[in-house]
């Protein structure tokens, strides 16, 4: 028996992280943004950006073996919130791009892993770097809910 296509699973997880991510990014208050629990942790704004930037490294060495820096993987339109998250948008959206235009086979292939060692080892299949993106993502949005219910949003109250 098959079950659903390679395509149409990773693209639910895809989804689904964002889904949520952006349902409790759309809940940080301005004067929030930049709070950090302790001294030397990332800030909110520090975690979405790390969420965008990762994606982006990712595809780009998957989908052109493109290794890009970190520090200029993405332009980021604004210091605002609405500005990184319009900015998150358009990471995914080449992202799907790339998915779309992948074949079962590609997508199964395995190459050189980025930093030679992400996600499992010296060779990744792009099915797994787009697993991996989903799985920082949601780890990230952890995070995020921590530091919302630390600030009194609680997110059983809701």
């Amino acid at each position: 028996m098959a079950g659903r296509p390679l395509k149409e699973r990773l693209r639910c997880d895809l989804d689904t992280v964002r889904r949520e991510l952006m349902t409790e990014a759309a809940r940080i208050r301005l004067q929030d943004l930049d709070w950090r629990p302790q001294p030397g942790m990332k800030s909110c704004r520090d975690l979405l950006r790390e969420i965008g930037t990762m994606e982006k490294l990712c595809v780009a060495w998957v989908s052109e073996r493109a290794e890009l820096s970190w520090d200029d993987a993405i332009a980021w339109s604004g210091e605002d919130l609405g500005s990184t998250l319009t900015d998150l948008v358009r990471v995914r959206e080449e992202t799907l791009v790339f998915l779309k235009s992948a074949t079962e086979d590609t997508l199964q292939a395995p190459q050189p892993a980025l930093w030679g060692s992400i996600p499992h080892g010296p060779l990744a299949e792009p099915e797994e770097v787009l697993r991996w993106i989903a799985r920082h993502e949601y780890y990230h949005l952890g995070q995020i809910v921590t530091y919302r219910w630390i600030l009194g949003d609680n997110p059983y109250a809701r």
